[in-house]
């Protein structure tokens, strides 16, 4: 097994640079070179010296200095620099793979010069228009002939009075752009050939551009490995680097922790990381093997071109025909786009869900044959642990998930074991709102149904009804296994992670450390008899304040309101009839101890009253939708505050820390309950985006430089409270291993805030979790020692004393049955 996790390992490596070469080939052909990783590169290093050679031509032409084609100096007039060095560099990187023609190369340069200023002139003519037109456009696609007819099309239709050049201006013009960029970037010359009596003269790359491409093109491939699972227990972790995968040969060493800043790496090796290393190597020693039936089941729907179950379709939905008169009837031209603008958008979306679902399986399909399977671990900066292996991973889709199962089994023997496995299968089915309870009377009522599942998959499809369907469809498979040993007699040992969920996990933590009472009960850290739901509550309490709001009219004297009372009234009774429900709550509090603002609160509330309208509820605001929802959006943040203050408390308060330290030019590092070092220093960027019309925004070129000694105070502020909070939970995972593994858990399905092991280990890791968040928080002291670790002694009286709500009793989440669940 040993040789074979060697050739794994090697095939690794020629399987990235494998990918690397077909999708730089595929681009190159198509003539779209630069959105190739080593051709972006070039571009952005061409663009900058490029943009010089165009300002001193412009400064030179102005002067009226000698010197060839200054005369297309004129049309250059109304284009930013940038601009023009970006078409030019860009059209010329595009057709690397083949010699380009002078002339013809020159004429599209400056044909495309000439539309982006005639499209600028349209753009003060007919704003409207236009920004319709182009986000649209965005939109839709980067092909830069499709960009070129439709915008044609709208010019023509609006009419904008353009004097078009002549063929010799933007021939001019472009071979001007052409002689600025070979100059100054060294990467381009011209070769004249003679072919049957003509002479023909070309652009071609220079033998240093050549080296060059092919020296970044060798480090992507590196950089690129497959990685795959591995056949024998991963390396454990020993240092900052070499652990995971077991050879160097083919693969460079991974390192622990993913992050790119020197002083976190010197702050790493300077701290001792021994304890959260070991435990990372606890959960990648985790022994792992495909599910079968699950794998049959997933590859005979796909091979259908089946959309049960989350799969998405095997090939495009087809566009609508376009009309025959589409050119010349308006009316039916816009129908059209109506029409084929979704189905544009879904085959977009759906081609890289395609793509993932189908290496799913196929990775699957070539690890089934070997007994037990491993995923070596990473941590990010915040210490969170991820699964190298991309795709199929116990961390992944829900297809992955459901085709994955632990390599051994245990048996289930204590009816609270039995328990936690029934209740897992009403969680994956989605049934998770209730009490254990009824979590397991649903099971025994749906018995039928989940028998029939397991015996019939591919014709009784009931089980694709479930929120994780795969996963569900494996725990049916078991249920069938477990109840006809019970029949038997026959020993059933049960291989699927039974996995634990917190609720709303970055609530908790923030709940926790400031005793947050109110908080603390809504995420269920202590006892109900019913689960809460902290996104049902933020939507209730919306609902309460509608009413509020509504009722207030009744209680005014009409005579004394005002325009904005009456609008206020209308608004609440309209929304408290429309409904608001944890659906359009649960973004906008999910993300809050994330970074969460206003802004993205009203994003989330738009994108699920859009949702729900579009699914067939009544719009009853007409075209004031979007300021209703504003209006909606500041209230469902309202809401919020109320109801989770310690997390706008304690958010607000790191926030002034990172003000205070950051204006000091000092980076934030902090050491999280489990001894990991977090560093905190996103260097200052100043950045500068080279947007053109006809080539497209999706790939407009960002032109950044980084200066790592300064730090940029926007991000670091807003940083803080989410790296803060992950760094948290990453500990507690972490604490979490260390604590079951002493108690005999040998498997681990982790995933930062959710838990997972054999139902027979359920009981024990359920404990295991409570006990380590209690151990975490006991001392109330989680932001003092922040402050003290990251304020320098002279600046502490800059800062305001950590917040504390008080009131909650934390020893309370040992008796919370729902806190994980």
């Amino acid at each position: 097994m040993m040789e074979v996790q060697a050739e794994l390992e090697a095939r690794m490596a020629s399987l990235g640079i494998e990918r690397f070469r077909r999708q730089a080939l595929e681009t190159r052909q198509a003539g779209q070179a630069t959105n190739n990783r080593s051709m972006q590169l070039v571009l952005d290093a061409v663009i900058v010296p490029t943009t010089s050679a165009i300002l001193k031509f412009r400064d030179d032409a102005g002067a009226q200095r000698a010197g060839r084609r200054h005369t297309a100096a004129r049309f250059f007039a109304g284009i930013e620099a940038e601009a023009l060095a970006f078409i030019a560099a860009k059209l010329l990187l595009d057709g690397i793979a083949q010699a380009q023609n002078v002339t013809r190369l020159a004429v599209r340069i400056g044909s495309t010069v000439e539309m982006e200023q005639r499209l600028d002139a349209f753009s003060k003519h007919d704003a409207k228009n236009y920004k319709g037109t182009t986000k649209w456009l965005d939109g839709q696609t980067d092909h830069l002939e499709h960009r070129r007819k439709t915008l044609m099309r709208m010019l023509a239709e609006h009419g904008d009075n353009w004097d078009c050049w002549t063929d010799r201006d933007r021939l001019l013009v472009g071979l001007k752009l052409i002689e600025l960029v070979c100059q100054s970037s060294g990467l381009f010359e011209v070769h004249t050939n003679s072919r049957k009596k003509r002479v023909e003269t070309t652009i071609e790359p220079t033998q240093r551009f050549r080296d060059w491409l092919a020296s970044l093109d060798t480090q992507f491939e590196l950089m690129a490995p497959e990685f795959l699972p591995c056949v024998v227990p991963p390396k454990d972790w020993t240092g900052l680097s070499a652990g995971g995968y077991l050879t160097n040969t083919f693969v460079h060493p991974l390192p622990l922790v993913k992050t790119r800043h020197k002083a976190h790496r010197d702050a790493l090796k300077k701290a001792d990381l021994s304890f959260v290393m070991e435990q990372v190597n606890v959960v990648q020693r985790t022994a792992w093997a495909v599910n079968d039936r699950v794998l049959e089941v997933a590859k005979a729907l796909m091979g259908t071109g089946s959309e049960v179950a989350g799969l998405p379709p095997m090939s495009d939905r087809p566009i609508p025909s376009k009309p025959a008169d589409i050119d010349t009837n308006e009316e039916a031209r816009l129908a059209w786009r109506k029409a084929a603008a979704p189905i544009y958008r879904f085959n977009r979306t759906i081609v890289s869900k395609r793509l993932l679902s189908l290496k799913a399986v196929g990775i699957a399909e070539e690890f089934a044959k070997y007994p037990a399977i491993y995923f070596p671990h990473q941590l990010d900066f915040r210490g969170r642990a991820y699964a190298v292996p991309q795709v199929l991973n116990p961390q992944g889709s829900d297809l992955a998930k459901g085709l994955l199962q632990f390599a051994e089994g245990d048996p289930l023997t204590y009816p609270e074991q039995d328990e936690w496995f029934l209740i897992h299968g009403a969680n994956s089915f989605g049934v998770d709102k209730v009490s254990f309870i009824e979590r397991i009377e649903w099971t025994y009522d749906n018995a039928a149904h989940i028998m029939q599942a397991a015996q019939s998959p591919l014709d009784y499809l009931w089980w694709a009804e479930a929120d994780s369907p795969f996963v569900f469809l494996a725990w049916c498979f078991e249920y069938l296994a477990w109840t006809q040993a019970k029949i038997t007699g026959e020993g059933f040992r049960t291989r699927i992670p039974i996995a634990m969920d917190g609720s709303c996990n970055g609530l908790q933590h923030y709940s926790a450390m400031l005793r947050d009472p109110v908080a603390g009960a809504a995420v269920n850290l202590v006892p109900s008899e019913k689960p809460q739901d902290i996104y049902k509550e933020v939507a209730d309490r919306v609902m309460d304040n509608l009413h509020h709001i509504a009722m207030s009219e009744h209680r005014t004297d009409a005579g004394y309101a005002t325009e904005e009372d009456r609008n206020e009234w209308a608004l609440a009774n309209q929304w408290g009839a429309f409904g608001i429900d944890r659906k359009l709550t649960k973004r906008p509090v999910m993300v809050l101890p994330y970074g969460g603002t206003q802004r993205s609160c009203f994003q989330y509330v738009q994108e699920a009253v859009e949702a729900r309208i579009l699914s067939g509820q009544d719009n009853p605001f007409g075209d004031e939708l979007p300021a209703a929802v504003q209006w909606l959006a500041a209230r469902v943040w309202e809401a919020i505050g109320e109801v989770v203050l310690s997390a706008r408390l304690a958010m607000g308060w790191l926030q002034d820390v990172a003000r205070v330290v950051t204006k000091e030019g000092l980076p934030i590092q902090w050491t999280a309950p489990s001894g990991f070092v977090v560093v905190q220093a996103y260097p200052e960027l100043t950045s500068q985006r080279i947007d053109t019309t006809l080539l497209g925004s999706r790939f407009a070129p960002r032109l950044n430089n980084e200066n790592p000694d300064v730090l940029d105070r926007r991000r670091q502020v807003n940083g803080i409270a989410p790296n803060f909070v992950h760094s948290l939970d990453a500990a507690a995972l972490i604490l979490t291993v260390a604590k079951a593994h002493g108690r005999g858990i040998t498997k681990f399905a982790m995933i930062h805030d959710s838990y997972g092991t054999t139902a027979h280990h359920a009981p024990a890791l359920a404990q295991a979790i409570r006990q380590t968040f209690l151990e975490m928080y006991e001392p109330a002291d989680t932001l003092d020692k922040f402050k003290e670790e990251v304020v320098p002694a002279h600046l502490a009286d800059r800062v305001p004393s950590s917040p504390m709500v008080g009131g909650l009793d934390l020893s309370a989440v040992l008796r919370s049955a729902y806190f994980f669940a």
